[in-house]
């Protein structure tokens, strides 16, 4: 049941609007769907709460209890989509094949459809492993689906806070999470490794002049060039450094450059914008982007977002009862990976809470077809029941 359960759940999500207005102002957002989740999750007994600031934009919390004794399990992931031409803001509307599998060789395995693969079949996956989880599991399980994961990550910050809120209520506390796990998509490896991002504006400020006589005026641009010089230094530099065994080097790159009015016109003012792409252990890099660009006389460095990288221990809890049910229920020993990418999972590390990554099968993340398949999404329901029992269960290893 669980199995035949998982196809029709994942079916059901992606025909669901949650495309991410921060990305595609207007879009739908993620009501509906974190509607629809809460709806199905407490028809299967589930203590189920829609949380956020923005009422339009709520994640969902739920928790399925245990008989106490065990070990808590925070199985987690994101509701929102990026948008694209195929999505539902260029049609109008969701086309039914798109949320349906796709009939004949070679495609009879695949759910397609926005979001298919980034992640409502990691959702469905851990919706059905909790709701089938036995009676007399020993752990609580907890589902955390955050809103905004593909933009700023509000949701998964306002989740965190809210199950913090809830294991230091005086009345009735829930324990907080020993372990977890997030279901972006992996392919069924499992992603003990990814990298943290931070995102910094850099202000340049002039004197604007004629530009038939520079020498009146201060050359924003030309202080900027100054900068992106020493940045080029500074990428060479992380590229030459020890690399991790898991994600290799970190990077510095130049995302934007805004600069001058005219042709005619010294310009006063220049603006770049650098992300910084971590490894786990490093410091904050926003000292270190201070020092390399201090020659090139910046009027001012603001960080705009940054946000931690993830190592998991191979050897705690979580990460043996991940590798465990890999190896188990595919028959075949389990790829360790790491990510450039950054997930919500920086977050969950950063909040003492163990993590490891596993997801289903699938391509096309962020394209328009996106796919997800449906024999892992099988596989990884029972990969989840595995780790259920492990992490939960008294009993378990």
């Amino acid at each position: 049941m669980p199995r035949a359960e998982v196809v029709a759940l994942t079916r059901s999500l992606v025909a669901i609007d949650a495309t991410n207005p921060s990305l595609v102002p207007g879009a739908a957002g993620e009501r509906e769907l974190a509607g629809a989740i809460g709806a199905w999750l407490g028809e299967r007994g589930l203590d189920v709460r829609l949380i956020g600031a923005d009422p339009a934009r709520p994640s969902v919390l739920a928790r399925r209890r245990g008989t106490g004794g065990g070990r808590t399990l925070l199985l987690a992931g994101h509701l929102d989509t990026v948008g694209g031409a195929g999505s539902w803001q260029a049609s109008g509307s969701w086309p039914a094949s798109e949320a349906a599998a796709v009939v004949g060789a070679p495609h009879a395995d695949r759910i397609v459809g926005r979001g298919a693969y980034d992640m409502a079949g990691g959702l469905a996956a851990a919706m059905v492993a909790a709701a089938a989880a036995p009676a007399d599991l020993h752990g609580d399980i907890v589902l955390a689906f955050a809103a905004d994961e593909e933009f700023g990550s509000v949701g998964m910050e306002e989740l965190l806070a809210a199950i913090d809120a809830e294991a230091e209520a005086s009345h009735f506390p829930s324990p907080r999470p020993d372990a977890a796990v997030v279901l972006e998509p992996t392919d069924l490896e499992v992603t003990l490794a990814h990298r943290g991002f931070a995102w910094y504006r850099v202000e340049y400020e002039g004197r604007a002049a004629h530009g038939s006589q520079p020498e009146l005026g201060i050359d924003a641009i030309d202080r900027a060039v100054d900068g992106l010089v020493a940045l080029r230094g500074l990428a060479a530099e992380l590229d030459a450094r020890p690399r991790h065994p898991l994600l290799g080097s970190g990077s510095m790159r130049v995302s934007t450059i805004d600069g001058g009015t005219d042709a005619a016109t010294v310009a006063d003012r220049c603006v770049i914008v650098v992300e910084r792409r971590s490894l786990p252990g490093e410091p904050d890099p926003g000292p270190e982007l201070e020092r390399v660009l201090a020659p090139s006389l910046p009027a001012r460095i603001v960080r705009l977002v940054a946000r931690p990288a993830m190592e998991a221990d191979a050897g705690a809890p979580i990460a043996r009862a991940v590798l465990a049910a890999v190896e188990q229920k595919t028959g075949a020993p389990a790829v360790r990976r790491g990510d450039p990418w950054w997930t919500d999972a920086g977050l969950v590390a950063d909040a003492g809470i163990p993590v490891v990554l596993v997801g289903p099968t699938g391509g096309g993340a962020h394209a328009d077809e996106e796919w997800v398949s449906i024999a892992s999404l099988e596989t990884l329901v029972d990969v989840l029941e595995g780790i259920i029992h492990s992490i939960c269960d008294e009993n378990g290893s």
